[in-house]
């Protein structure tokens, strides 16, 4: 009697309400949408200005998933091309003699060992015509012709942005809506949207025999690249993205029809172009 009273719950303990399921995302709705990663496929075409427009294309499905980490990478690559005029790399021996007197220490060792010598008279001659250059030596021990031209950065390039993000996906209802297709959708978008099984030269044959020589490139490329996406999270949108790589685990708690419960993705993606000023600027709604 007693085993049983203590199994009884208190009157007043809250009662646990999952929360509703929208678009196949358990949590949305109840959770702040800051949390989230929100993926869409996004187009891109010119206006009459020629100025690129930017489109999410509403007959794509939306992909939502927490979003657990996820930092983001901007390079630019510059280099110093005055560095191989530097004399300290053609003739390195020499410089490093120089800088550091050895190579008047060494001239001086030499005199004093043969002065006494039959040479000595040549030596003694030889040491007056190399004075100007003993003096030089003296005048450059322990400096550099290292300077702030030589050493000037010039710009080369920048590359694309890189996104590296965690993404946690759970089932509380349906594993096969909530998780697989998610991630479905996910790789389907990473992968070519179409690649023929035939060869080139079949494929341009059969568009000529379809359409004639006109359509010859159609046969030519055939296959279609994967679609530009579009991600927002954290009130900023980052268009047009190119997913580079999807890692998800194979293993992981399942249904009874082998569905994952949960799952955690990494997920790469880079942008179509390189960045500058102007779609920094925007990125932040500036």
């Amino acid at each position: 009697m007693g085993n049983n009273l203590a199994k009884v719950p208190a009157a007043n303990t809250p009662v646990a309400v999952q929360p509703e399921r929208m678009n196949a995302d358990p949590f949305w709705g109840t959770v702040s949408k800051h949390k989230f990663a929100e993926f869409n496929v996004c187009t891109t075409s010119l206006d009459e200005n020629n100025n690129e427009v930017i489109a999410i294309d509403t007959n794509q499905p939306t992909i939502r998933a927490f979003l657990v980490d996820g930092d983001k990478t901007m390079e630019s690559q510059w280099q110093t091309p005055f560095e191989n005029s530097n004399p300290e790399l053609k003739m390195p021996m020499l410089v490093a003699g120089l800088q550091t007197g050895q190579t008047l220490e060494a001239m001086g060792r030499m005199a004093e060992n043969t002065q006494n010598t039959i040479l000595g008279g040549a030596v003694k001659a030889a040491g007056e015509l190399l004075s100007p250059f003993s003096q030089f030596a003296e005048s450059v021990k322990g400096k550099t012709n290292l300077n702030k031209v030589n050493t000037t950065q010039v710009f080369l390039s920048t590359a694309s942005i890189r996104l590296n993000l965690s993404l946690f996906f759970i089932a509380l209802g349906d594993a096969k809506i909530e998780v697989e297709e998610k991630i479905m959708q996910l790789e389907s978008w990473m992968v070519p949207q179409f690649l023929s099984d035939q060869s080139v030269l079949t494929d341009v044959s059969e568009a000529v025999k379809q359409g004639g020589w006109k359509d010859a490139p159609k046969g030519l490329f055939s296959g279609v690249i994967p679609p530009y996406i579009s991600l927002t999270t954290h009130g900023k949108t980052y268009w047009p993205f190119i997913i580079e790589s999807v890692s998800a685990p194979i293993v992981t708690p399942i249904d009874e029809h082998g569905n994952r419960l949960n799952l955690a993705v990494n997920l790469s993606m880079v942008s179509r172009t390189a960045w500058d000023a102007d779609d920094v600027r925007k990125l932040y709604g500036k």
